[in-house]
Parts: structure tokens; C-alpha cells; sequence
């Protein structure tokens, strides 16, 4: 039986670095193998491990004394990188010492040291020490900064910092400060740096190099980088009050190293919005100024071709608005029947009596007990004090009353001038002339010249416009002018002239209309115009023969017919006593109509707000469903009676009539208008900016916003 015995052999130890020569490395390989084949085992470091493992060290060459150098490891062993720690050493003599254990973590680590004199340093570890590294430590040196230099404009100054060191510590000596001319230093000044520092301001007209100098010592170079190109912005105030505060703008300016002469340009913007040119700036020696007003918060920027300044903000805090924008819909009074409203009841399938007593609460549609002979004085003109008028397709005559025997007469075609002269009317034909206190002028076909060879004669002085075929004029001086009036009958020939709505609307509306303005003109007088009513929008819209003769002329016809009873009686709209009701209508609503007594004062019963939301159903076609007008911002406080106007808000009556107007100044005065809503509406249209677009006015008292629009 063999005896076995373990034999540990220790390695050899060369220095402080495990190491073997390649005689020793095959010895140990042979007695190795001897111990293993007589059953004892050996120790050694293995070849390839040794091959992989590495440390390298990273060190700044020079330190400042007094100050930390940062040291830093990495550590690769079996080719990946390690956790755990090695030793930094410093050679001292002729031995390495260790100063700090460094810990790395997944290869990597740092430590900072501070050494007081020049060494070389390694890292050390049981199985690898790293190549050596040299730092050496400045005793005495110049320090001069800012280190990364500096960068000014042209005309302005650079601060660079100053001090001397001495065996690591401040002293008080003097140096050179030197600029690079060309390729050669040349002193700027000497100074004097004391312990503390210094500070020295250069202004260079170029980009120029800056060095100090001691003898022997010199610093680091730093560069002081010139914008001989530029411009500056500032403001007197850059926070106002409000859009009529104003403000100075300075402009500073360089061009090619030196003081601009010249004008440049002030841009602005609000928001991230464009430039957009506020103003030009005279400079004069560099300097220019210009007061501005922004209105609102805005940013400003100088701009001479490709130089620009940085920007400046000017903030507003009370923004004045440079005008309003007036929000409504709707067009009239808003009381009684709406026209465009009515369309729509006819579309949604009402008859005529639906639509009237909807509009006219509690009333009813019954017969006037008038005869179908009844006639009305219609006003046409008033205007003239000369008025040639034709007489197309029949025979005529001039005659002093009904049935009294011609003063002029003559066939289709002729033309009779009538004149205003110390009251009387003058009426010539030809070469012959007529003077009276009124004269009648009558054509064939009508009733008062009854003939049956003629149907379509008219009369006319704009064929165009003005077109009458039924009854008969009466011509009388009023007030300096020609009162040229329309004798026809009430039920049937003055209905067939009214333009107030489209022939083409359905029958129903078109019924309505009718039996409306049938009720108006009943009970409508007036005393001044030696008429019954005003043939326009005073009273109705009467434009005569050019309605029947009108491309859908022959629906409208038909349906005036219709609301002529067999007897001849008209149906009108009746209120609860019986009696003929004044059927006020207008075009459109905003959607309610108003009742009477908040448009003019005064209760009618019948007058009511109600629905009325077919005045803004898209089918009927309303043009004025919405409008937009604008008003100024002068406008507003001439209008509210403040000094300007930054708000205004409203509150209306039943059914959306404009109440009152509450304007507040950007002081924070108020001023508030109030009154009847169709006065509102006359008051706020006469502000209003006027164009002849009638969509751009305040068409009606269904105003429901006045909102404020920034100044650009």
C-alpha cells in the first residue's frame, strides 16, 4: 500500500507582482507533473486567466498644488468587467505605497487624491498591476479666465479674471496682460494681482486672444469672440397698464464694428404669430428711439438685413379692443306676424287662419263687411317737383274730377309732364298745358276709364320700377313737390301691387300675407299726406302693375283672390271686441317674437312674444338669420359715453329684444343705456360701421352679443 503525501509549494514572489520567468514557469510545469504522478498537487497561477485580466489607470498629467487630481480605474478579468477593489499606489523611493483603495463596480471606479508633489502612480492588485502613470503638481502658475473665454458685442466690454499662484497659495505679483497681433504677443498692460484677484475689462473691435505672462510663467490662452454686427432692443416700460399706455423703444446699433447711422426696422408680434413691421427707427450714432403703443401683449425685434436683436416682450395687462363685433339675427320690428316664419309654418303644412292666429294670440280670421268697391288712397311719390310720365298700351286723359270732361287726352305712347308751381300742378302734353289744384290722370282699362279693347295699359315713369295699371292717379302740390296718389280698390287692386313677400312661397303663406295686409290697411289713416297710406316700408311695400307682371305674379293674384269672400267682403284678422285688428308683420325674428309693449310701449293683446323658430329654420332661405355688424371702438364710447370701452354685456326682454347695454371702461367705470327694444335697435344701428350690404347693419332688436375684437 502507498503512503500518499500532500506538498504545498508557495510561489515565488519577484517585487510586489506575481511573476514568472519562462525557465521558472517550465520548472514549475515539471514539478508539477512529478507531484501529480506521486499523488501530491501544486498551486499555480493559470496562464490564461493572467492573459485576460488587466488594469488600466487614467490620470491627469498636471494638478495645481492644493488641488484633488481624479483618478480613474478600469478592471477586466476572464474578459469581462469586474466588481470588487484595488490599491492605488504611489512610488516613493524605490517602492510602490498604496495611498487609496479604489472600488469599481462592473469594471469602472474613481478616487480623488490630493498630491503635494510630482509622482508616478499605479494600480495594484494580487494578480496584475497596471502601467504607471506620471502627475505632476504645479507649484506656481497664473490662472486667467473665464476659461471657456468670452463673447461680446462690438462696443462693449469683457470681464477677465486674474490671479497669481505661488507654491499653491494667492500672492500679490505683476503680470503682462498680452493680445496675439498677427503671429506675435504683444503687451496690453501691466498689472498688478493682488492675493485676491483681479479684474480687468478689455474692449477689443475683433475677435482677439488674451494671454499673462511672469517670466518664465504663461497661461492658458483665452479667446474674447466680437459681434461686429448687431443690435440691441429695450424698452422704457415693458409692462402696461392698458392698450392706451405707450411705451419707448431705444434701438442700439452696430454695423461693421462701428456706431450705425441709418434707419432700422421694428418688427412685432403677438403670440407665436408673424412679424410683422411696427415702425423704422432713426439711428443716429447707434442710438435710435420711437415711442409705440402695442394694444395688446406683443414681442419686438430689431431687423437690418441679416441681423437681428434678440426679442423683447412688452406685456398689456388691460387689453383695449379696437372694435366689437355685433352678433344677431332677424330683421323688423319683431312684433306680430313674422314673414319668414310664416314660410315656415306653411312648410311644415299650416293653412293661412293657423298661421295668422298663431301670430295673433286670441284672434281670428273673419270677414270686414267692406264692398269689393272699396277704394284707398295709396301714396307712390312724393318726391318730384317734375314728373314725366308715360302712358303705355292705351288712351288717356287729364281731367279736373271723376266724370268731368278731359283737359288733355291723346293715345298709347304719349308722354304728359305734370309740374309743381305756386301750388298748383301743371300738367303739359305737346304744346298744350293745364293748371289746377289737382289733377286726375286716368288710362283705359281701369275703372275709372273703362274700356274693353285694352287690358294691360299703364302708366309709368321708370318702366323698370314704377309700373301702375289699376284705378287712377291724383296729382296735388304737397310741400313743394308732386303728391302723386293711387286710387284702387282695397280688396283686390291694391293687395295685387304689394311686394312684400316672394310670389313664390306657398299658398298658404302667401294667404297669410295677404289677409295681413289687408287688416293693416283698414285700419291705417294719415292726415298729412292726403292719402290713406304710404305706398312703402312706412306702411306696405306697394310697387304697383311690376308685382302682377312679376314671373310667379299670377300665384300672388290667386291668392288675394282667395281671401275675398263670394259677397266681396275681405277677410282680416279680428281681436276678441270684434273689431279689425292693426296686424303689425316684419320679415324675420331671432327666433321669438317680441310682445308690443317692450318694442314701443303700449299693450295690444294680440301682440305677444312666441315661438317663432321658423324664422331661423334653414328651408325658408332667411338671408338675415345672421348678421354681423362691427362697431368701432370710438363708436362704443361715444355710444356708452365712456372714455373706452374694454366689455359689453346685455340683457334682454322676453323673447331676446335688446334691453340694455352695460359698457365697462378699462379703468373700470360702467355706463349702461337702457330702453324700448326697437329703440335699442335704432340707437346701436346708428354706431354701427354702415355699408350699403344690409346684412352688415342691426336689422332687428335680437341682439345677442357684442363681443370685443382685439386690436392686430
Amino acid at each position: 500500500m502507498l503512503w500518499r503525501r500532500r506538498v504545498t509549494v508557495a510561489p515565488m514572489r519577484h517585487g510586489s507582482r506575481l511573476s514568472f520567468t519562462p525557465v521558472t514557469r517550465l520548472g514549475a510545469s515539471i514539478l508539477a507533473a512529478v507531484l501529480v504522478l506521486t499523488g501530491l498537487s501544486v498551486a499555480v497561477p493559470a496562464a490564461a486567466e493572467a492573459a485576460t485580466t488587466s488594469h488600466t489607470l487614467t490620470a491627469p498629467t498636471s494638478v495645481h498644488l492644493g488641488s484633488s487630481a481624479t483618478m480613474k480605474a478600469t478592471w477586466i478579468t476572464k474578459g469581462k468587467r469586474a466588481t470588487g477593489s484595488v490599491l492605488l499606489q504611489k512610488r516613493s523611493g524605490g517602492t510602490w505605497k498604496t495611498v487609496a483603495k479604489v472600488k469599481l463596480v462592473k469594471g469602472y471606479g474613481s478616487v480623488a487624491i490630493k498630491p503635494t508633489a510630482s509622482a508616478k502612480y499605479r494600480l495594484h492588485s494580487a494578480t496584475y498591476n497596471s502601467a504607471s502613470k506620471t502627475v505632476k503638481v504645479v507649484r506656481n502658475w497664473l490662472s486667467f479666465g473665464p476659461s471657456a473665454g468670452a463673447s461680446i458685442k462690438v462696443g462693449s466690454s469683457a470681464n477677465l479674471s486674474l490671479k497669481v499662484y505661488g507654491d499653491g497659495e494667492p500672492v500679490t505679483r505683476i503680470v503682462a496682460l498680452q493680445r496675439l497681433s498677427g503671429k506675435k504677443w504683444v503687451t496690453v498692460q501691466k498689472l498688478k494681482v493682488s492675493s485676491k484677484g483681479t479684474t480687468v475689462a478689455v474692449k477689443p473691435t475683433s475677435t482677439t486672444k488674451y494671454r499673462l505672462v511672469r517670466y518664465s510663467l504663461t497661461s492658458a490662452t483665452r479667446t474674447v469672440t466680437v459681434d461686429r454686427d448687431w443690435a440691441s432692443l429695450s424698452f422704457s416700460s415693458r409692462s402696461l397698464a392698458s392698450s392706451a399706455a405707450s411705451t419707448t423703444a431705444t434701438a442700439t446699433w452696430y454695423s461693421a464694428g462701428k456706431k450705425a447711422n441709418g434707419t432700422i426696422t421694428l418688427q412685432r408680434r403677438t403670440g407665436s404669430g408673424p412679424w410683422t413691421t411696427a415702425g423704422s427707427i432713426k439711428v443716429v450714432n447707434g442710438v435710435g428711439t420711437l415711442t409705440v403703443k402695442p394694444l395688446v401683449s406683443r414681442t419686438y425685434r430689431l431687423l437690418a438685413g441679416k441681423v437681428s436683436s434678440p426679442s423683447v416682450s412688452v406685456s398689456v395687462k388691460t387689453v383695449i379692443p379696437a372694435s366689437f363685433t355685433v352678433k344677431g339675427s332677424g330683421f323688423g320690428h319683431g312684433v306680430g306676424m313674422s314673414q319668414y316664419g310664416a314660410y315656415g309654418m306653411a312648410l311644415d303644412g299650416h293653412n293661412s287662419t293657423e298661421i295668422l292666429e298663431h301670430y295673433y294670440k286670441g284672434d281670428t280670421v273673419g270677414s270686414d263687411g267692406l264692398s269689393a268697391d272699396t277704394s284707398i288712397a295709396v301714396q307712390i311719390t312724393n318726391a318730384k317737383t317734375s314728373l314725366p310720365i308715360q302712358l303705355e298700351k292705351g288712351a288717356w286723359r287729364v281731367v279736373p274730377s271723376v266724370g268731368a270732361a278731359p283737359l288733355l287726352d291723346g293715345g298709347a305712347g304719349a308722354t304728359v309732364t305734370f309740374k309743381v308751381s305756386d301750388g298748383k300742378v301743371t300738367a303739359t302734353y305737346g304744346k298744350t298745358s293745364t293748371t289746377a289744384t289737382k289733377l286726375l290722370l286716368q288710362w283705359a282699362g281701369t275703372t275709372y276709364y273703362p274700356s274693353s279693347s285694352t287690358k294691360d295699359a299703364y302708366a309709368t315713369w321708370d318702366a323698370t320700377y314704377n309700373r301702375y295699371h289699376y284705378g287712377q292717379f291724383t296729382i296735388t302740390a304737397l310741400n313743394g313737390r308732386l303728391n302723386v296718389i293711387n286710387n284702387v280698390k282695397l280688396q283686390t287692386e291694391y293687395l295685387y301691387g304689394l311686394g312684400e313677400v316672394p310670389s313664390s312661397w306657398p299658398a298658404a303663406a302667401l294667404k297669410a300675407q295677404a289677409i295681413a295686409a289687408r287688416s293693416y290697411a283698414e285700419t291705417t289713416s294719415h292726415s298729412t299726406c292726403q292719402c290713406d297710406i304710404y305706398g312703402d316700408t312706412r306702411d306696405q311695400n306697394y310697387v304697383g302693375w311690376k308685382k302682377v307682371t312679376e314671373g310667379d305674379g299670377a300665384k300672388w293674384v290667386a291668392a288675394v283672390d282667395a281671401t275675398v269672400y263670394a259677397s266681396g267682403h275681405g277677410m282680416v284678422v279680428k281681436n276678441k271686441s270684434g273689431h279689425v285688428e292693426h296686424t303689425y308683420y316684419y320679415s324675420s325674428s331671432g327666433g321669438h317674437t317680441l310682445a308690443s309693449e317692450v318694442v314701443w310701449g303700449g299693450t295690444v293683446a294680440a301682440m305677444r312674444s312666441v315661438d317663432d323658430h321658423w324664422s331661423l329654420d334653414p328651408r325658408v332661405g332667411n338671408p338675415l338669420s345672421s348678421w354681423t355688424p362691427s362697431l368701432s371702438q370710438a363708436n362704443a364710447a361715444k355710444m356708452l359715453g365712456l372714455n373706452n370701452v374694454i366689455a359689453i354685456s346685455l340683457t334682454h326682454y322676453e323673447g331676446g329684444g335688446l334691453k340694455s347695454m352695460t359698457g365697462t371702461s378699462s379703468t373700470g367705470a360702467t355706463a349702461t343705456v337702457t330702453g324700448k327694444t326697437d329703440a335699442m335697435r335704432i340707437r346701436l344701428g346708428s354706431y354701427v360701421t354702415k355699408s350699403d350690404n344690409r346684412k352688415l347693419q342691426v336689422n332687428g332688436p335680437w341682439v345677442t352679443a357684442i363681443t370685443p375684437v382685439a386690436p392686430k
